[in-house]
């Protein structure tokens, strides 16, 4: 990248999530609420950036030179607990901010409060993903370690949820959340766990972001918004860490980890059960419950697309769209000889 325009934080969009710094500690910072442009980019850090980009909740970064094919040069960023946890520190939102007061019954419609229901009950899952990953990944002490900071962030999204609820007069019963501390099987590769977890992360992101932009109810947007800007932050960090796994594996290894993190990415793109994050579950129960097709507006916002280039720039491949999937798929297949 080169000339001054060629990078820029939109003041009037940036909510100050905080993911930019995450993936560009060198290039970002974030103060008073908002991120801001330290320098341009190198050419090994244009991939971060290009993942920041994709992953910001509100399009807030603007760049000329965006998607472009990742750079053989790329520098490998190393997560740590110290890191990310000091930088959530920073832009995290607190409980006691939240203006319950003010929350306007009037302004949620039953469709509105069926939406915020099911949002609530697929956020609940991570008390049992949290579990699983300290199963599988004891012997990481950095991602073991930050997995509280992502525990005790993602909690807070079905606690505030169920007491917008409750606000608003919708009962909530009190093994709502307990119902839904579930969630799909770890798979072998590590790797393609992060995949599908950065997958579902840029999925919430948007689905929030969509909720923040069209509620009538104002508490419930800024709660929205906040969460969306957790999700973001959440992508980031799991982004790193799969990063900094292919980056350390051997080439073998790393090789069939791509092909696991595409895996992850097809299934998702096809609906595939196994691999379905709860979010994704949430929408499914939207639509039969008989609510809009597409609820969150995920299609219309171009999801699909977006995180299909962020697994690109993740598993450092060539992907625009989603109809690069399966061809790129059976290429790493076949380079280690498998059908």
């Amino acid at each position: 990248m080169s000339g001054g325009s060629e990078l820029r934080v939109d003041p009037t969009r940036c909510i100050g999530c905080g993911a930019c710094r995450v993936l560009c500690p060198d290039v970002f910072a974030v103060e008073n609420g908002s991120a801001r442009v330290l320098r341009l980019p190198l050419l090994e850090e244009r991939l971060f950036v290009d993942a920041a980009r994709l992953m910001c909740p509100t399009d807030a970064l603007r760049s000329q030179a965006m998607d472009q094919p990742p750079d053989t040069t790329t520098m490998e960023l190393v997560p740590t607990f110290d890191t990310l946890a000091k930088g959530a520190e920073g832009v995290r939102w607190t409980l006691g901010d939240v203006p319950w007061a003010d929350v306007v019954p009037a302004r949620a419609p039953p469709s509105l409060r069926a939406v915020v229901r099911e949002m609530a009950l697929s956020e609940s899952a991570t008390y049992s993903a949290t579990q699983r990953f300290l199963d599988a990944c004891f012997d990481d002490l950095e991602l073991s370690k930050w997995m509280s900071v992502w525990f005790y962030e993602e909690t807070r999204h079905p606690h505030v949820l169920v007491q917008w609820l409750r606000c608003v007069g919708e009962p909530v019963d009190g093994d709502f959340e307990l119902r839904g501390r579930v969630s799909t099987p770890f798979m072998r590769s590590m790797t393609g766990t992060l995949v599908s977890n950065v997958v579902s992360e840029v999925t919430a992101t948007r689905a929030y972001r969509h909720l923040a932009s069209t509620s009538p109810e104002p508490v419930l947007a800024t709660l929205a918004r906040h969460i969306a800007s957790d999700e973001a932050r959440h992508a980031a960090s799991f982004f790193l860490f799969a990063r900094q796994r292919l980056a350390t594996s051997t080439p073998d290894v790393a090789r069939r980890d791509r092909a696991r993190g595409l895996e992850v990415l097809q299934a998702w793109l096809g609906g595939a059960q196994p691999t379905t994050h709860p979010v994704a579950q949430m929408l499914e129960r939207l639509v039969e419950s008989g609510e809009e097709r597409d609820p969150l507006a995920l299609e219309a916002s171009g999801v699909r697309t977006r995180v299909v280039r962020v697994v690109g720039l993740l598993l450092g491949l060539p992907l625009r769209r989603a109809e690069d999937v399966g061809p790129m798929l059976i290429e790493l297949l076949k380079q280690r000889g498998e059908s």
